[in-house]
């Protein structure tokens, strides 16, 4: 009936009304770079000393660590909250400076607090199928947001973020594949489609008049920013390699037209909630007898493990 291309246009009409509110959020050259390829690049957004004090705070890190095995990947991510930031004032400054939150805000059209994280990405962890996130694919229906802070230099064995430059935008082909996808997505069962993450491959790409994706590698204190609606995933990369960066989400009810005021102190109740929900996930669980998707690990699995990575 129609109904998935009309929350698709409805959604994007509330966005860009948004992204008109909090324009002044992001300068105009990278506001254009963001519109126009889905993401933008901002090299030496850290200096060496940044990351080297960034690095160094966290090397005596030993609080939550969480990881999801996906296919042969582990994601493992440290969530950066106010107790993680108490004796980390580079990291502190770094992730509440006005310079860096307004960027996300604006590219997630949406002035509330994003998601912060640590984040590490090991190839070929374990022994396993492939990487889903593999895949080029888009988040969701609507416009949200991603951003990496790279703290090392991400070359392409070290499987880059890729991106397909362009599929940001709601063209009438891009809205005719949305159609017809929506018809087949709930019998394809490849575990995401059906819950409406679409995968593309190279003919649907070809149907949307897309370009091939392409990697972004990048030296050590880039920050890129993508609108994750458009099709993205992670790069092949060399069995062991891994990345580490400051890891930003943004996600919101996609039809609400006020962006929002952006008070910091919203932030601890994001923390608080989810945090109770990873420890309700946690004992549902345990009662199971297996560990759940986001599982707790030992810090040290997760920072102390230098390139080149080591395999479990």
């Amino acid at each position: 009936m129609g109904l998935h291309v009309f929350r698709v246009l409805a959604a994007r009409i509330s966005a860009h009304f948004r992204w008109f509110l909090l324009s002044r959020k992001m300068p105009q050259s990278l506001r254009h770079e963001y519109a126009e390829n889905g993401f933008c690049v901002i090299p030496d957004f850290l200096t060496q000393d940044e990351i080297a004090a960034i690095k160094s705070e966290l090397a005596s890190f030993n609080g939550e660590t969480r990881q999801m095995i996906q296919g042969n990947t582990a994601t493992q991510r440290i969530l950066i909250t106010s107790d993680t930031k108490k004796i980390r004032p580079t990291l502190s400054a770094i992730t509440n400076s006005s310079r860096f939150l307004h960027l996300l805000q604006y590219a997630g059209a949406k002035a509330t607090m994003p998601l912060l994280y640590i984040q590490r990405i090991r190839n070929g962890y374990l022994e396993g199928n492939a990487d889903p996130q593999k895949t080029m694919h888009s988040d969701t229906f609507h416009p949200t947001m991603k951003a990496w802070l790279f703290l090392e230099d991400v070359k392409p064995e070290h499987g880059p973020f890729t991106y397909v430059r362009g599929s940001n935008r709601l063209t009438p082909k891009r809205l005719r594949w949305e159609y017809h996808r929506s018809l087949t997505a709930a019998r394809l069962h490849d575990g995401y489609s059906e819950k409406g993450s679409f995968r593309a491959d190279a003919v649907d790409l070809e149907q949307m008049d897309l370009p091939a994706p392409e990697g972004i590698t990048a030296s050590a204190g880039t920050l890129v920013i993508a609108n994750t609606n458009g099709f993205h995933g992670r790069g092949q990369a060399a069995p062991g390699a891994n990345r580490i960066e400051i890891w930003a989400f943004s996600r919101h009810n996609p039809f609400n037209l006020w962006p929002g005021f952006g008070f910091k102190v919203m932030r601890g109740v994001q923390h608080f909630f989810l945090q109770a929900y990873w420890r309700h996930m946690d004992k549902q669980a345990k009662k199971r007898g297996v560990r759940s998707s986001w599982h707790l690990i030992d810090a040290k699995d997760m920072l102390e493990h230098q390139r080149p990575g080591s395999q479990k």
